[in-house]
């Protein structure tokens, strides 16, 4: 079987997107302030999504470091907007409505990692394999600096494989992302519908 290209996972990451946000997009929440400040985060891990697919399809110069350094608030959006969702207290939904800002992200995966559907530890472990390549890439870290630089000048140097890794990450978040949404919204159907979509795309 021939290996997929970086085009495939491009235009796979693209579709993905435009699927899941064609059934989220317009979505009735009701007026429950925690369901809207939950879709609200989840709407803004999509939206990274669409950043990171925009900047790394801007040919003939694609603007590889932004969007790696979107990866991180897409994961963080992802995970705040299930904690609103799943677990938070009146008090800390006031608090961050208020302009407060919720615990640090390995309290808030702790506190998921109770609830049916995110026990198994995939967060966590997520977080602790990829957190600190995400700070690097969200903060100017070495691994941005070691990507722009060779022996004689300053440009952009990051290779098809470190992009097709970028994809490998956006696009399962994105899934989650879809899939918790549909969970706001009560709907099985819409949650099956997002994973046979992603399973057709990444098979």
């Amino acid at each position: 079987m021939a290996l997929m290209s970086i085009d495939h996972d491009i235009a796979a990451s693209a579709e993905l997107l435009a699927e899941c946000n064609a059934r989220i997009n317009g979505a009735t929440l009701g007026d429950s302030t925690r369901n809207r400040v939950s879709a609200a985060l989840l709407h803004l891990s999509l939206e990274h999504h669409g950043a990171i697919h925009l900047l790394i399809s801007n040919e003939p110069h694609p603007h590889y470091g932004s969007a790696f350094a979107l990866l991180r608030p897409q994961f963080e959006g992802f995970v705040r907007g299930v904690w609103f969702h799943r677990c938070a207290s009146e008090q800390e939904l006031s608090k961050f409505i208020r302009g407060g800002e919720p615990a640090r992200i390995d309290e808030l995966i702790r506190a998921l990692e109770t609830v049916p559907g995110y026990e198994e530890g995939l967060l966590k472990s997520t977080k602790q394999n990829v957190w600190r390549i995400m700070c690097g890439y969200a903060h100017g870290g070495s691994v941005q600096v070691a990507s722009r630089m060779s022996a004689t000048e300053i440009a952009g140097n990051y290779t098809e494989q470190q992009v097709r890794e970028l994809i490998s990450l956006v696009c399962p978040i994105t899934l989650l992302v879809s899939v918790a949404f549909a969970q706001l919204l009560d709907n099985n159907t819409m949650a099956n519908e997002f994973l046979s979509i992603y399973q057709r795309l990444f098979p």
